[in-house]
């Protein structure tokens, strides 16, 4: 597990993560947007380079979390990088993250909902369906860590379905086995 970073830890040059879509990064950056950089495609929150139902679960943590504690989102920076695949291979990757995911979890969904995530959606509303059932939490710092842990899960599950897939690590604008190393704060 990375070291949770504290505002006085985040480099000076880093565009500050904050809530929402921004114009340029001289106002901040989404969790996405920073990616995208990272990445170096355009300024977006949409980066082609990672899966777009990942993308989707992390621009909402991004937006949910505290201004305050949003810094603990760093370890994660560039993590999602080439976690993507074309479109015909998205349902088989994301079934097996959902698979993945709700086995780490010991969560069993229910007959619907198994019926969506073994299409490949929904892996937003997995995500957020998961995040805080049955569990109580000391305190707002508690509930964070535990969303900062199951991003760090939910990424490990995309990394581990690729590979049991034998599919690559992808980026758009670098040769096949390109990746980018994790941002350690």
């Amino acid at each position: 597990m990375f070291p949770t970073p504290t505002p006085s830890s985040v480099p000076a040059a880093m565009p500050v993560l904050r809530r929402g879509k921004h114009a340029d990064p001289s106002r901040g950056a989404c969790f996405m947007e920073y990616t995208s950089v990272l990445a170096g495609e355009p300024f977006t929150d949409e980066p082609r380079c990672v899966d777009a139902e990942l993308a989707a679960v992390l621009r909402h943590a991004n937006d949910a979390l505290p201004d305050a504690e949003r810094t603990r989102l760093v370890p994660l920076l560039g993590r999602a990088i080439g976690l993507v695949v074309a479109p015909p291979l998205a349902v088989q990757l994301h079934r097996e993250v959902a698979v993945r995911y709700t086995a780490a979890l010991g969560y069993r969904p229910g007959r619907v909902e198994n019926w969506w995530y073994r299409r490949g959606r929904n892996m937003q509303l997995l995500w957020w369906r998961t995040l805080f059932r049955h569990t109580a939490y000391q305190d707002s710092a508690d509930k964070v860590g535990e969303l900062v842990r199951r991003l760090d899960l939910l990424h490990g599950c995309y990394e581990q379905a690729l590979q049991e897939l034998g599919l690559p690590r992808a980026h758009p604008h670098q040769p096949a086995g390109w990746e980018l190393p994790l941002v350690r704060a």
